[in-house]
């Protein structure tokens, strides 16, 4: 794994270990470092994008069960982290900017990440 890499690791660690403490119950800026998620730990999910090296946004394509059949999310919630590789929840952007769950998962290899964008902090339905 590059640097970049191990410095991109620690910032998914840190985002999985903040949601995995709301979403037990446990208890600013809108950066990924954020020591907390949202003003009054009422928020269970920082919502991340990531860069490819092409400087793309990675984009994974969902069954809907609907019409359309499917649909492409940009947006993630972090499931779990391994030594190389990230388990991600593909979320769904609402017109208002809510995000709700897909139910749909799917592991990214972390060396092919250049880049995480943090969005606000938000309540998702898990």
């Amino acid at each position: 794994m590059n640097n970049n890499g191990n410095h991109l690791l620690d910032i998914l660690t840190g985002i999985y270990n903040l949601q995995t403490m709301a979403t037990n119950g446990l208890d600013g800026n809108n950066s990924c470092t954020r020591p907390m998620l949202g003003l009054n730990n009422n928020f269970n999910t920082r919502p991340v994008t990531f860069y490819l090296c092409n400087n793309t946004e990675l984009s994974i394509q969902y069954p809907t069960g609907g019409d359309p059949a499917t649909a492409n999310s940009t947006t993630f919630r972090v499931e779990g982290i391994n030594s190389s590789c990230v388990t991600v929840r593909l979320l769904a952007a609402g017109t208002d900017g809510t995000f709700t769950s897909t139910g749909q998962f799917a592991t990214v290899n972390i060396d092919c990440i250049a880049a995480i964008r943090c969005l606000a902090d938000t309540l998702i339905a898990l």
